[in-house]
This record gives C-alpha cells, structure tokens and sequence, in this order.
C-alpha cells in the first residue's frame, strides 16, 4: 500500500476513535500527526478524509488559488511555508489558528494555555481495541505530551528551502529595480521585509537568524533605493540604517560597506559633498582589505566626489583605488548588477570623475567605450540592427579628436562579433563602410572631421 494511502487508513481509524470518545478537532489533528508521523498541516486534511486535490477544491472556493504541488510542499516542508495570505486561507478552511498548523506557537499564558495542552492526546496505538475503548490512562496520556510537546520545541520553524527561496527572491527584487518602476518594487519589497521580520521573530538556529538577518538587510537596501527613486530621502536613510544594524548582527563587512555606500549616493546626487565624501570613505574602511564589491565601488565614489569638490590629485589616487580593488573582484562580483560592481559601473564612474576634472578627452573615452561593450552584447543576441545604429551614432556623434585608435579597435572587434548570416546585411554593411573608409580617413588625413560618406 503506497504509503500516503496507509497514512489515511490510519487516519480513518483514529477519526473513528474519535467520534466513539468524542474528541476535540485538536486531539484529533494531534493523534494523527503523531501516529502518521506527518505535518500538523497534513493531519488537519486527513481528519477530514481529503485527498490533496479536494483539499484545493475547499480552498479554491475561499478564494485562495492554490496548485496540489503547492499544497503538498507547504505538507512536506519542501516549499517552505505559505504566505501570510494563504495561511489565513489555510486558517479559515481548516477553522484553527497558524500554530495549529505548524507556523509560530501558542503563548498564551496561564489557564487558557493549559486547557489547551489538556485537549493534545496523541495516541500510542491507533488500532481499534476489541472491547469498548476507555479513556487514555494518565500516565500514558502525559509521557505522549511530554514527547510531543519536546519533539514541538525542537523543530525548526524555518526550512532549508524557505531560506534558499527568500535569498533568491531578494536578489531578484535588486535586479527588478533597475526595470521594474520604484513604486511596484518598494510596495513588494516592504511587503518581503515584513515576512521575513516575522521569521526572525521567532526561535531559530544561528545559521538560519544570520542567513535571514543578511536577506533583511539587503531588502532594506532595496527598499530605500526605491525611496530614492521616489524623492523621500529621509525615509530612505532610516532604512538604511536599520540594514545597518541588521548587517552587523551577520558579521558581514562587505554588506555593512554596501549599505553605507548606497547612502552616500543621496548626498552625492542631492547637493552635499562633503556628507557623501564622509560616508563613502566610512563605507571603504568598513569594507577594509576584503573582497567584496563595494571595496571597489566606495572608492570610486570618493573619486567622484573629490573630483565635484576640486580636489584633482585625491580623486585620481581615490580612482586608482577603485580599479586595484577592482582586479581582485570574482566573476559573480562583476557579473552582479543588483549588488555586484559591473565593469561597466567602473568605467562610467571613471568617465564621471574626468568629466568634473575638465578632461572631457578622457571621459568621451570611457563612455565610448561602455556604448562599444553594449553594440557587441547586442550583436551577440541577434539584435545586430540596433548595435549597428548604436556604434554609427557614436562614430559619427564623437568630435575627431575623441576618435583614438582603441575606439577604432573596438568598432572593428565589433564587425567581427556580428553573426555570419548578418555580414552581407545593410546595416553591418554600412557600419564597415563607415569603419573602414570615412573613419578611418578622417583619423589618418586629420582634416579635423568624420565624413558621414556611408550614408
């Protein structure tokens, strides 16, 4: 007999019992979950004989719109546990309350608590005797308490995978912001923060408070870019500091410097150099000789900064910082965009600083670059059109002095990047007319302008 269909001959049999004795719900869910050795959750919809997928029907007409995998995972602890509107769906149907399926406890105090440890009965054997059944002995009735309410204390409230699913949903929510308006991810992410609150407000294993600690603090970095966004700055800070707090309870340097760098951004963008040029110098001590993103980026916006006070000399020393730290980076800090550090970033932020240094020479440079590295991305996915009008809008927009070798390397390197069935297209075919001839003449004769002669 499969052993989810011998689950539910017991439960037939202890729901007998019960009716025999008239039990309460409670000490019916509780002998269940003992003797099938199953999840509050799944005793509750084997006392009412249902399968999984009638269990949905119930909830389907509650509104609540749930799969049987869902179900079945919330049961077996595989999916973690169900969202805060779904669990009242789950309260509702089976007419209990959270800690009577297996989220959070009962603490309540006094009388109340214990008639309510009175009514958990859990059974030591679930066959039906041949003469009329009596009442539990005491002593058996309080050693099966005992073990219940010890086994209880000890289980984890919070699985391996729901910690896995709110690290992959945070990191999410920082790659959405950069698509997605301020004001969906702001509304989301509050509403993650607050779940996981929850979460940590209850007893946990170390490992399990920090992992959740560290995905707190990250949305609270999320919540208050969206706040940015949003023009409510001192909202913004405050949450900030409060990912503070929650980094340092992870040990984690570099998320303590990522935040202080994400607040740093506000004074920078909004007026106040000096305050931005404090926090994130305070964001590359805290980040000290680790390796981590922001050990990078903080010094990159010190040079920012420095640069936008005058400070010419202490804004390149700050830039070259930022690119010794940035060597030592791993792929996956790099490749990052949500809390990494992108090449791309480095170069914009170099450009930044030559630009508010007054060397625009080195700053066209830089952004001429990044819109090369972007054509040849563009070319790689099949969107060889619009690389194509990328790279020509930057050949011809850029004044000729701006037109160095490296430019004209990368506008080659692109050519040869683009897909084979493209080659013989107009517009690659415009783009090497233009590379190779008008270009290239311009540079070579230096008759101090681009001749737009391919079009």
């Amino acid at each position: 007999m499969p052993r989810h269909d011998s689950r539910r001959a017991t439960a037939r049999t202890i729901a007998a019992r019960a009716a025999a004795e008239q039990w309460t719900t409670w000490r019916l869910v509780s002998e269940i979950a003992a003797s099938c050795r199953c999840s509050l959750l799944q005793a509750h919809r084997l006392s009412q004989d249902w399968t999984l997928s009638a269990a949905c029907a119930q909830l389907a007409e509650l509104g609540a719109r749930v799969s049987v995998q869902q179900l079945s995972g919330w049961e077996t602890g595989r999916a973690g546990r169900p969202g805060e509107e779904n669990l009242d769906h789950l309260c509702r149907l089976f007419k209990t309350r959270p800690d009577r399926l297996g989220y959070g406890r009962d603490y309540t105090p006094g009388s109340e608590s214990e008639r309510v440890e009175r009514d958990v009965a859990p059974v030591a054997d679930t066959r039906l005797p041949a003469a009329e059944p009596g009442p539990v002995p005491a002593p058996e009735r309080s050693l099966a308490e005992i073990r219940l309410s010890a086994a209880a204390l000890l289980r984890a409230p919070v699985s391996e995978t729901e910690i896995e699913q709110w690290e992959r949903q945070t990191g999410e929510r920082g790659h959405d912001y950069q698509i997605r308006p301020p004001s969906e991810i702001l509304t989301e992410s509050v509403g993650d923060f607050s779940e996981v609150k929850r979460l940590l407000a209850q007893r946990l294993p170390s490992d399990a408070r920090t992992r959740l600690c560290r995905v707190a603090a990250q949305l609270t970095g999320t919540i208050g870019m969206a706040l940015v966004a949003l023009a409510d700055h001192r909202e913004a800070r405050q949450w900030y500091h409060l990912g503070q707090i929650l980094a340092e309870e992870t040990g984690d340097r570099g998320l303590r410097a990522w935040l202080l760098a994400r607040e740093a951004v506000i004074p920078f963008y909004f007026g106040a150099p000096a305050a931005a040029l404090s926090l994130a110098e305070r964001a590359r001590l805290v980040a000290g000789s680790i390796v981590c993103a922001t050990a990078a980026w903080a010094p990159a916006l010190e040079a920012r900064t420095l640069a936008r006070m005058g400070r010419h000399r202490a804004a390149q020393e700050a830039m070259a910082l930022a690119e010794r730290a940035f060597e030592r980076l791993s792929d996956a800090d790099t490749s990052d965009t949500a809390y990494g550090y992108t090449e791309r970033q480095l170069v914009w932020h170099r450009g930044s600083m030559w630009t508010a240094l007054g060397n625009t020479r080195r700053a066209h440079l830089d952004r001429a670059l990044i819109t090369m590295d972007e054509a040849t991305s563009l070319a790689a996915v099949g969107e060889v059109s619009v690389a194509c009008r990328s790279a020509e809008s930057l050949l011809l927009g850029l004044p000729h002095e701006h037109l160095t070798g490296i430019i004209q390397s990368r506008a080659k390197e692109l050519l040869t990047s683009m897909p084979a069935r493209a080659a013989h297209t107009a517009p690659v075919r415009d783009l090497r007319e233009l590379v190779t001839g008008s270009v290239y003449k311009g540079i070579s004769a230096g008759d101090g302008q681009v001749v737009g002669g391919a079009r």
